[in-house]
Order: structure tokens, then C-alpha cells, then sequence
């Protein structure tokens, strides 16, 4: 709450004085049966907006790009006085070219391609969702709008905001840009970013996780992703999504009933927990979410034990690091020895190898676990396939590179694609190809997105990414197992 006090003197577009709570001005024109009565009620109420007299709110006046200049360079006490702006509709005679330039200079408000900084246009669905994402340096992006393409200038923005809890779309694909923001949408951008009671709902990967039933294949990819990405503790999205797979084909986590699977060994849901000590059985039961969340907090603590060997420099960012706390996810145990003792070939039915097959098999992706430096006699187990693994030793070496994670790429890093070209749509099929040289660089310009084909068992993202393609700025969306990093 107290961080979202900015966006109070950040946007103040609308004759705003602090004072302490009071009775809400009764505007005619609002009456409760209003949309955005509650909110209107609720800035009212703290003297946060006024009305423009007495008995007016005049909810559907629209908010101006000057205005809006003017009020954020007040908040945020900018120069104020009258200079050469770098616009060329906007004069140093201008009243408002202070503003408007100091609030450019800040990155907070900014101008056309065309040099133009437009002070009578209003300001746009678009333009507000910039303010909010630039004001709090928003990171979590939600899934895309339809109608919101790649080159829009908004395009990232609007799915942070989005993912803010601030703004909604007025479907599932249509967010409508271009469209003006009036007083009324105003105060419920506002009241939703001061008020955590009037914050809009905001579903992970758009999965309602009290519907208690399994969502599409990319859904699911959305929900291992997303939340590997936003674990305290670095981990491979890559990881996560090959143990689900491997615990669970298909990636299924509910019965047709909405009861939960339960496998003859006690194993929960989507990440098959069996051990439950410290963990909410019914939340492991019937929240999705939280049981890959449990799944990753249980490979993280395996990946920190120290009783597990290690190897090479045991950066987490790297998929052979995981190696051991991979096969500690099932058991240390003698069938899941990297090897059989009697011949010293690969156990290539070790819990761990099949997760690094499904890394290869569904996230089109190869590591080099074979590289390890590990024989036989690194390990002692007795005949016994339940028999505990004793590890002889603790630090192995790759004599190959490590695989870094290709699903922690963030808004703004520079990458190399060895991939065909750039598809204008992230999916292989039906989607135009724009053929590329193996190793052009290119920005990310967003976060990871899924598979337009619902159905896809691709484990790998598709990043929306820009580049200069024969003079030309191109942009469109590429496969996370391409990239070279």
C-alpha cells in the first residue's frame, strides 16, 4: 500500500488535495449504480480527486497528455519552467514545455516516432499502462492481448499492468489500446493501484486455481514456467517441467471428478509429493499451484543439501547442475545409479536420466549430463535396488560446456538464435516464417509467452523479441531452445 501511494502523486490529473478522510462528495452524475462508483466514492472520500463543480464528477471527460505532464511534474517536483523542448509541436512559449520536457527527460512521459509530443491528444489505455509499468519499474508481465501487437509501443507495458492487478482487457484478447481514458477509468486505475480491496482479480497463466480442473497442455507449460521464474532461489524452468513430466504424464494434476490423482504411493497431484511433512495436504491436494511450488522448493532444498555431490561450479542457472538433486527428487537410491555396477554402462532408466530425456524430447533442448566425469566407482550400493547411494565422491567436472537455462531471460537481453527466422506468430504452424542468419542477435522484448496451439506438449517457450533484419526493424517471437547464449 504504501509503495502505491506514488501513483497518487504521480498521475494526479485531476485537481487533487491530501487532507484526511472525509465524506465523499455526492456527484449526480455518478449515482451507485455507476461501474466505477466505488471508486470514484473511494478517491472522493480520501480527497484524492474532485469533481468539476459542486454536483459533477463528469465521469466520461477525457484525461489530456498535457495534463498529464503537468500534474506529474508537479508530483514529482521536475523543472517547471518554460524552456526548449525536443518536440516540435511544443514551444518554450508553451506553458506546459517545462513539464512536458522534464517529464521526457525522466522517461516517465514520452513523445511519437514522429517527434511529436501531441499535448491536446488524450491519453490513451495505452499511454496510462506506460505511466504505471515506468512509475514502479514493473517486472511480472501477464499473457498478451490479441490486439495489442508487438510493435505497440505499450505492448509490454500493458501486460504488466495488467498483471498488476490495475487494468483489465475488455475480453480475453482485446485490450483496446488506442481507446481514451475517461475521468471515470481514471479514478479505477487510481482506486485499484491505492486500494488492495479494489484490485481486480489476476489469475497466473489465466487459470482459475479454484475451477479444480486441468488446464490445457500450455497452460500448464505457463504455470511450471512462471513459477520457476519466480522462486526465491534460481531454478531452470527447464528442470521443474521435465520432473513434472516424468512424475506425471500428461501433466495431469486432477481426477474428472476434481478430486485429486493419488498414486499407490501417496504421491500428490501434478509433482507426485510423497513426503508432505511441513506442507498444507489439502492446499497439495486441490491448489495447482502450490504443489509445483512445493515440487520446486523440494528440488532447491536437494540442490542445496551437501550431501549430494556437486557439479563443476554448481551454478543453478546451469541444467547439469541439477543432476543430483534431480534423482534426490525420487530417492538416492540404487536404481537410480548413473550407472549399473555389474557392466558400468549408463542406467539410462535412472529417475534423473529420463528428466534430462524429457528436457531433450519435449523442450527440443540437449545438455551434456554425459560429460560428467563420474564412473562406476564413484558410487557403492549393495544388491538391492532400494539400497541407499553412497557417493565417494562430492565434486565432479564437465568436460564439456554447461547448458545455461534458456527460461531466465528477462524484458531487454540482447540474445543469439541459431533458429530458422522468426515466426510472427509462437507456434510452427500456420505462422509465417521470417528466414534469419544463425547467430543474429536480437532484444527480448517481453516476457516468455505459449504455444498458440493449446494442445502442444513443446515444453520451450517463445520470447517476442526485435531485431534489424535487411536495414529493418523486425520483430516477432522465437523458441527458447534456439537460443545460443
Amino acid at each position: 500500500m504504501r509503495k502505491l501511494a506514488l501513483l497518487v502523486s504521480l498521475f494526479i490529473l485531476l485537481g487533487t488535495t491530501f487532507s484526511s478522510p472525509a465524506q465523499a462528495q455526492t456527484f449526480t452524475d455518478v449515482p451507485t449504480s455507476h461501474q466505477f462508483y466505488e471508486h470514484i466514492n473511494y478517491l472522493s472520500s480520501d480527497k484524492i480527486i474532485s469533481g468539476v463543480d459542486a454536483n459533477h464528477y463528469d465521469p466520461n471527460e477525457f484525461v489530456t497528455r498535457k495534463q498529464a505532464a503537468l500534474m506529474v511534474a508537479r508530483a514529482m517536483k521536475l523543472d517547471m519552467t518554460k524552456q526548449k523542448t525536443v518536440f516540435s509541436d511544443v514551444s518554450m512559449q508553451n506553458q506546459a514545455s517545462g513539464a512536458i520536457q522534464s517529464a521526457n527527460d525522466a522517461g516517465i512521459i514520452k513523445g511519437y516516432p514522429d517527434g511529436t509530443f501531441r499535448p491536446q491528444e488524450v491519453v490513451t489505455r495505452g499511454q496510462m499502462t506506460s505511466f504505471i509499468a515506468r512509475a514502479f519499474k514493473l517486472e511480472k508481465e501477464a499473457l498478451p492481448f490479441a490486439d495489442v501487437s508487438l510493435n505497440s509501443s505499450a505492448y509490454s507495458s500493458i501486460r504488466k499492468a495488467t498483471a498488476f492487478g490495475v487494468v483489465a482487457g475488455y475480453s480475453k484478447d482485446e485490450f483496446k489500446p488506442n481507446q481514451p481514458v475517461t475521468r471515470a477509468h481514471f479514478a479505477a486505475f487510481l482506486a485499484r493501484a491505492l486500494n488492495d480491496n479494489l484490485r481486480l482479480p489476476v489469475y497466473a497463466c489465466g487459470y482459475n486455481p479454484e475451477s479444480k480442473t486441468n488446464p490445457d497442455r500450455q497452460t500448464i507449460n505457463c504455470l511450471l514456467t512462471e513459477a520457476a521464474r519466480n522462486a526465491e532461489t534460481t531454478i531452470p524452468p527447464e528442470i521443474v517441467k521435465a520432473v513434472a513430466s516424468v512424475e506425471s504424464n500428461g501433466w495431469v494434476h486432477f481426477q474428472s471428478n476434481g478430486e485429486p490423482m493419488i498414486s499407490s504411493d501417496g504421491g500428490i497431484g501434478l509433482m507426485q509429493i510423497t513426503n508432505t511433512a511441513g506442507y498444507d495436504v489439502e492446499r497439495l491436494k486441490y491448489d495447482l499451484t502450490y504443489n509445483i511450488e512445493t515440487g520446486i522448493d523440494m528440488l532447491v532444498k536437494n540442490f542445496n543439501r551437501s550431501d549430494l555431490p556437486k557439479i563443476a561450479d554448481h551454478n543453478p542457472k546451469n541444467l547439469e547442475s541439477w543432476y543430483f538433486a534431480v534423482m534426490a527428487y525420487n530417492g538416492t537410491k540404487a536404481e537410480n545409479s548413473p550407472f549399473f555396477q555389474a557392466t558400468g554402462k549408463r542406467n539410462l532408466d535412472a529417475y534423473q536420466e529420463k528428466v534430462f530425456q524429457a528436457i531433450r524430447e519435449n523442450g527440443l533442448l540437449s545438455t551434456n549430463i554425459t560429460s560428467i566425469d563420474m564412473t562406476k566407482n564413484d558410487f557403492t550400493y549393495g544388491e538391492d535396488t532400494n539400497h541407499s547411494i553412497i557417493f565417494n565422491k562430492k565434486n565432479f567436472t564437465l568436460s564439456s560446456n554447461a547448458t545455461p537455462s534458456k527460461e531466465l531471460l528477462s524484458e531487454g537481453n540482447q540474445v543469439k538464435y541459431d533458429g530458422k527466422g522468426i515466426r510472427k506468430l509462437p507456434s510452427t504452424t500456420n505462422s509465417e516464417l521470417i528466414p534469419t542468419s544463425k547467430g543474429t542477435t536480437m532484444k527480448i522484448i517481453g516476457s516468455p509467452i505459449y504455444d498458440q496451439r493449446k494442445d502442444s506438449t513443446n515444453h520451450f517457450v517463445w520470447y517476442p523479441v526485435e531485431t534489424i533484419i535487411n536495414g529493418k526493424n523486425v520483430s516477432g517471437y522465437i523458441s527458447s531452445s534456439n537460443i545460443v547464449q
